[in-house]
């Protein structure tokens, strides 16, 4: 077989995979992503390239996202502090929790309503069928946790270098007058408990998490290793025969279409921010960490999906 009907053969068995993704339902219609109006963005010599690229793309449905998030969330019951002698005696302490746990969010540097941790706590209301009243932001769990001791669940769709989470962890909240307090400040202390349940959270974020913020108990649903990354020397997201070539050939075709150079500082940098180079999205937003790649619209470019 000659390499063109090598990778057109590729092509078609990539293109029907993603066909059959839209027919069970787990990605949306063309309107939402367009695998094959992608491909048709490439040089016939960039297509094997483009061909794997599309194959390792990840997408999040949102009835996958309501599983992951309970999946997350039901972990806890094997690391609560239940010093239960008999498997009802556990349940019991499961319960407890359940009826008296605070779910909060991840915030950016200037909280806002619009930060992607807001949307998602509320869908812990129907997903985790946790009551409004103990769906709060960040200030106002530190106020009831000044009231009484409760255990703390943070949710988020998706960690990639953990700054934020660091930063929200630590940020010292004005509670009233002069009276400040952080998350890190209670955390280790009697009576209080700290969680944080993320869909996906990247070998890196974990580190962090776990350097940066004593006390918490993280459980994503998925743990994501560096190797995720299309830009990682040992990626998985190419064949043997592609990876050396292949963070060129995602370098070089960004350069093309103005995709900017800036190390990993801006979060539509060609390595996606921080360098992470993903190949992910979920069905309400497409992480900064991920490859602009997949999501880049100017310059006559066709993007795969579209970043809201």
């Amino acid at each position: 077989m000659s390499y063109l009907a090598s990778t057109e053969t590729a092509r078609q068995f990539v293109l029907d995979k993603c066909e059959y993704f839209t027919d069970v339902q787990l990605w949306p219609t063309r309107s939402g992503i367009n695998p094959q109006r992608w491909l048709d963005n490439f040089a016939p010599n960039e297509a094997e390239h483009a061909i794997h690229l599309l194959s390792s793309f990840m997408y999040f449905s949102e009835p996958l996202v309501d599983q992951l998030l309970l999946a997350a969330f039901q972990s806890l019951s094997s690391v609560l502090p239940t010093g239960a002698s008999a498997k009802m005696d556990a349940v019991a302490r499961w319960r407890q929790f359940v009826d008296s746990v605070i779910v909060t969010y991840v915030t950016g540097e200037e909280p806002s309503v619009t930060d992607s941790g807001f949307t998602f706590a509320r869908k812990a209301r129907k997903v985790l069928r946790i009551p409004e009243s103990r769906v709060l932001s960040p200030l106002d769990t530190l106020r009831e946790l000044l009231k009484t001791r409760r255990p703390v669940v943070f949710v988020d769709d998706f960690v990639g270098s953990g700054n934020q989470f660091v930063d929200t962890w630590h940020r010292e909240y004005r509670l009233f007058g002069s009276t400040s307090l952080a998350f890190s400040h209670l955390a280790g202390l009697p009576g209080f408990s700290f969680a944080y349940c993320p869909l996906v959270c990247t070998d890196g974020g974990a580190r962090q998490l776990s350097t940066r913020c004593a006390g918490l108990t993280l459980r994503p649903a998925h743990l994501l290793p560096a190797v995720y990354s299309a830009i990682h020397p040992q990626s998985i997201v190419w064949p043997p025969n592609l990876l050396q070539s292949g963070p060129e050939f995602v370098k070089a075709v960004s350069a093309r279409i103005g995709i900017p150079d800036s190390g990993g500082a801006v979060v539509n940098d060609w390595q996606g921010f921080h360098c992470l180079g993903l190949s992910l999205a979920f069905y309400d937003s497409v992480p900064d960490a991920t490859l602009p790649i997949f999501y880049w619209e100017e310059n006559g470019w066709n993007p795969l999906i579209k970043k809201t």
